[in-house]
């Protein structure tokens, strides 16, 4: 989400959220699996293959970094 949600988007998530929440986790978490498809399929769509490869391969690299692998 960019910016800053208006009055109406915090009404209507706050409206989903009181029945979703209700709901099983399975649910719940599929649910989340396809809102998250849906938006990076959006971002996809708004870049070019090549640039969604790397903008992809980038947020992959910053995780790799944050998780510490020991040596051995």
């Amino acid at each position: 989400m960019a910016g800053t949600m208006t009055n109406i988007e915090n009404n209507t998530i706050r409206m989903y959220w009181n029945v979703l929440r209700s709901m099983s986790k399975n649910i719940r978490l599929g649910l989340a699996v396809k809102l998250t498809n849906s938006v990076l399929e959006e971002e996809s769509k708004e870049m070019s293959d090549e640039a969604y490869t790397e903008a992809m391969i980038d947020k992959s690299m910053e995780r790799g970094k944050e998780t510490k692998v020991p040596m051995i």
